[in-house]
C-alpha cells in the first residue's frame, strides 16, 4: 500500500494529519509513503492520494466539502476521477451525484461513503473537554469563529470571490464588541499552515461560507451562520449543482442577510434545525462518524487483497 504525498506548503499539515489518522489503523509493515513527484505504480500495490490531480487508485479529497472538486474536468471533455479504480467520499448525496454524472465512468462499486477521518480526532477531542460554561457566577460571553475558505480562486468576468474572505473582516469590531471573537483563515490566507482544531472546539457559533469548516462544525453539534448577503447568489451561480449550492439555495442552517440578522442568531440561541440535521446524515454518514479512519483503511486493505488476487 503506497500514501502518496503532494506535499505542498499550503496542505502539508492536513495531508499529514488526514493520513496519519488513516495509517494508525493499518500494522506498519504494510505501507509506505511517496512524493508524488516520484510515484510510479507498482504491480500487486494500491495507492492513495488526496488531490483530484494525482494518478494514485483510489482518491479521497482532502476537503470534506463537495465544490464541484469531484467533477473537474481532464481537459479532453472527460473528468480526471475516471483515471481512477475507487473513489472515497463523504456519504450517499455526493456518491448519487457521481453516479448520475454520464461523464464519469465509475461505478457503483467504486464509489464508497467513508465519512470523514478529521472528525475522528475532532469528537474524541470534544468529548475529552470540560466546558467552563461560567466564570465566578458569571454568564460568559458567546463565543463566535469566523471561518472562511480561502479566496484564491475568482469567478465569473468580475473574477468574484466565494469566500467571505476578505469581505466579511469589516464587520469583526463590531462583534468584538459583543462576543468573544476568533479567527481561523484558510491555510492559503494565513503564515501558519496548521489545521483548526481548538478554535473549532471552543466555538458556539461558526460564521464561514462554503467549505470543510461547515461540515466540520455542523458534525460538532455548532451552528453555522452564512453570511448569504456577501456570497450566496455566487455559490448558486458559480457552484451549480454542488452540496454548497443546495445549502444556499434551500437556505439550510442559518443564513443572514445583513449583519444584523449575524447578531440576532447569536443573541437568541438559534441552534440546529431538522432541515440541518437531514442534509448531513445523507452528505456525511452517520455510521462513520468517529470511525471514519477505520473505514478507508478496511476499504484499502481490501482493494489491495483484490490487487493482489487479480494479479
Amino acid at each position: 500500500m503506497n500514501f502518496v504525498y503532494r506535499a505542498s506548503k499550503n496542505y502539508k499539515s492536513v495531508e499529514n494529519q488526514i493520513l496519519d489518522l488513516i495509517k494508525a489503523e493499518l500494522p506498519d509493515h504494510i505501507h509506505r509513503d511517496t512524493l508524488k513527484a516520484l510515484y510510479e505504480p507498482r504491480a500487486n500495490e494500491v495507492s492513495f492520494d488526496l488531490f483530484i490531480r494525482g494518478t494514485a487508485d483510489v482518491l479521497m479529497s482532502h476537503g470534506v466539502a463537495d465544490k464541484n472538486y469531484m467533477l473537474i474536468g481532464d481537459g479532453d471533455g472527460g473528468k480526471l476521477v475516471n483515471r481512477r479504480k475507487h473513489l472515497l467520499v463523504p456519504g450517499p448525496w455526493l456518491k448519487r451525484r457521481l453516479l448520475k454524472n454520464q461523464k464519469i465512468a465509475l461505478l457503483d462499486n467504486q464509489i464508497h461513503c467513508v465519512g470523514w477521518p478529521r472528525l475522528d480526532q475532532l469528537l474524541r477531542l470534544q468529548a475529552e473537554r470540560v466546558e467552563n460554561k461560567d466564570v465566578d457566577g458569571i454568564a460568559r460571553k458567546p463565543r463566535v469563529l469566523w471561518a472562511p475558505t480561502h479566496d484564491r480562486a475568482r469567478r465569473g468576468d468580475d473574477q468574484l470571490s466565494t469566500s467571505s474572505y476578505p469581505e466579511f473582516e469589516k464587520y469583526i469590531p463590531l462583534l468584538e464588541s459583543k462576543y468573544e471573537i476568533e479567527t481561523a483563515l484558510h491555510p492559503r490566507n494565513r503564515k501558519s499552515k496548521k489545521p483548526t482544531v481548538d478554535k473549532l472546539l471552543d466555538a458556539d457559533y461558526v460564521i464561514s461560507d462554503f467549505g470543510t469548516m461547515v461540515y466540520e462544525a455542523w458534525a460538532l453539534g455548532k451552528p453555522v451562520i452564512f453570511p448569504s448577503w456577501l456570497i450566496g447568489d455566487r455559490i448558486i451561480e458559480y457552484l451549480p449543482g454542488s452540496a454548497e449550492a443546495l445549502i444556499f439555495k434551500k437556505k439550510i442552517g442559518l443564513h443572514a442577510t445583513c449583519i444584523e440578522d449575524v447578531i440576532e442568531f447569536i443573541d437568541q440561541g438559534a441552534g440546529l434545525d431538522e432541515k440541518v440535521h437531514q442534509f448531513l446524515d445523507d452528505y456525511l454518514s452517520p455510521e462513520y462518524r468517529g470511525c471514519s479512519s477505520r473505514r478507508v483503511a478496511e476499504l484499502l486493505l481490501q482493494f489491495s487483497q483484490e490487487e493482489y488476487v487479480s494479479e
